[in-house]
């Protein structure tokens, strides 16, 4: 039986910042940030909400959401 405490990432090593480039798509705009990201959000709809939080909560990230107007954006600090 699996350790149910083990996140469910294949590979740890992989650059977070190439992963979740790739999961949004064309749905959102990532920036690297001292060390952390904003990203964009330009699809609320059809944007992977609970993908990118995953990636960025397993690997130990402060994770932000903040509204400006009417865009929404997603900022992650180590």
């Amino acid at each position: 039986m699996a350790d149910e405490k083990t996140p469910q990432v294949t590979n740890p090593t992989v650059d977070v910042g190439q992963a979740i480039v790739w999961m949004i798509g064309d749905t959102g705009l990532l920036q690297e940030v001292m060390g952390g990201y904003k990203i964009k959000v330009f699809h609320t709809r059809a944007f992977p909400w609970d993908d990118v939080f995953k990636a960025l909560l397993y690997r130990d990230f402060k994770v932000y959401v903040t509204r400006h107007k009417a865009d929404f954006f997603i900022e992650a600090q180590p």
